[in-house]
């Protein structure tokens, strides 16, 4: 890895812990989520903590990815700093990476609390295998959740950013069946679910993690908006390259 790289990545990660808020944020809510609303009532149950682990788990990729990625370009777009940067030698790419990698950082401050609180407090459990493999699942979230971001934080300024990442994470989550018992979903979650990006990647880390047969449909979805997300990022890339930069 160039020393161009790793000197974006310092500086990108210096940036993010010394402005905390957002970053306390994605590590925070998702633990307090589970500590409040899941153990208390399902810690004991070995299959259901396992599933509601897995669905955390995602929530916090979710936060992490779509709240870093979407606030630091929305930032980056608008500051003369960013304007600054696009003048430096070696191009995007070294930022680009320094971006992901810091993102990266992220979701393992997010993720990492939600497996020691389901370690250590909880009856969760899954051979090492299926940890693995979830884990894999999980990285396959985060490129979904990062396309996300990064369209966000193209297509719309940080004031339009910060609102969206207020108010949609929520809806996302609930829409998606994140928050239910399979067993006892709303029949308005079972009908909506599965054409919203959250119930796919969901079911892909809670497949990995557990016995528990997919919904191909939210699979589907997962994978479309996937393609989605990722060309709105380009075309919104594209977009203000031709606007802020001729």
């Amino acid at each position: 890895m160039s020393s161009l790289t790793m000197t974006y990545t310092r500086r990108q990660l210096t940036e993010t812990l010394r402005t905390p808020v957002m970053f306390l944020t994605v590590v925070l809510v998702p633990v307090a989520v589970m500590l409040f609303f899941i153990v208390p009532f399902v810690g004991d149950n070995p299959s259901t903590m396992t599933y509601g682990t897995a669905t955390m788990a995602v929530f916090a990729v979710m936060l992490a990815c779509v709240g870093h990625f979407s606030i630091s370009v929305a930032a980056l777009r608008e500051s003369a700093w960013g304007s600054y940067l696009r003048t430096l030698p070696g191009g995007l790419a070294p930022q680009a990476v320094g971006h992901l990698l810091v993102g990266m950082v992220v979701v393992a401050a997010a993720v990492v609390p939600i497996i020691v609180v389901a370690w250590l407090f909880t009856a969760a459990n899954a051979p090492i295998g299926r940890v693995l493999l979830a884990v894999g699942a999980l990285l396959i979230t985060a490129v979904m959740f990062t396309f996300m971001g990064l369209a966000v934080g193209y297509l719309m300024g940080l004031a339009g950013t910060l609102i969206f990442n207020s108010v949609a994470f929520l809806p996302l989550s609930v829409a998606g069946g994140m928050f239910f018992d399979p067993e006892n979903t709303p029949a308005f979650s079972e009908i909506v679910s599965p054409f919203i990006p959250t119930r796919g990647a969901s079911d892909l880390v809670v497949a990995a993690l557990m016995p528990y047969s997919p919904d191909p449909l939210a699979l589907f979805m997962f994978g479309a908006w996937t393609v989605v997300f990722a060309v709105l990022f380009v075309w919104g890339y594209r977009r203000d390259e031709g606007r802020r930069f001729r």
